[in-house]
């Protein structure tokens, strides 16, 4: 083959504008796509196992969410989740070494047995912490294979 044969084929870099535009031998070139920048995550996840009674430690959630030994907590269950707001009016919910105690009608309302590993997903920007029991982990990984499969 020819360079005359290739020519049609490939095209110049200065038919394209990327020679001879500017000093830096850049010219104007093809268009740049647009990337949109995700939205930056300021939620904090961990998978912990809950004690024997009812503590689960993990220090870098309750560092995110600025919550300290001593502090009140609220518990409410919604849709089978444990969701922990602070301020609270009901008991301590902070240990003095720091750990995270579920209090027992918190975990059987939520079904959550001792050894359990469950989902904590911190949200500081809202101030509060969603605890996800095992089988809700399970019917949500079911239904996001099942989606998976069909396609």
């Amino acid at each position: 083959m020819t360079a005359d044969t290739l020519s049609p084929l490939i095209p110049s870099f200065a038919s394209i504008g990327l020679v001879g535009g500017d000093a830096s031998g850049i010219g104007a070139g093809l268009p740049m796509a647009t990337v949109e920048q995700p939205p930056a995550h300021t939620a904090v996840y961990s998978v912990r196992p809950v004690d024997t009674n009812g503590r689960v430690v993990d220090k870098a959630v309750l560092r995110v969410l600025d919550w300290h030994p001593g502090d009140l907590l609220s518990w409410r269950i919604a849709a089978g989740l444990i969701v922990i707001t602070r301020p609270g009016y009901g008991r301590r919910g902070i240990t003095k070494h720091g750990h995270l105690s579920l209090p027992a009608h918190a975990r059987r309302a939520a079904g959550i047995q001792h050894h359990d590993r469950v989902l904590l997903a911190a949200d500081p920007d809202q101030r509060l912490l969603v605890v996800f029991p095992p089988h809700v982990l399970d019917e949500m990984a079911a239904r996001r294979f099942c989606e998976g499969v069909g396609r």
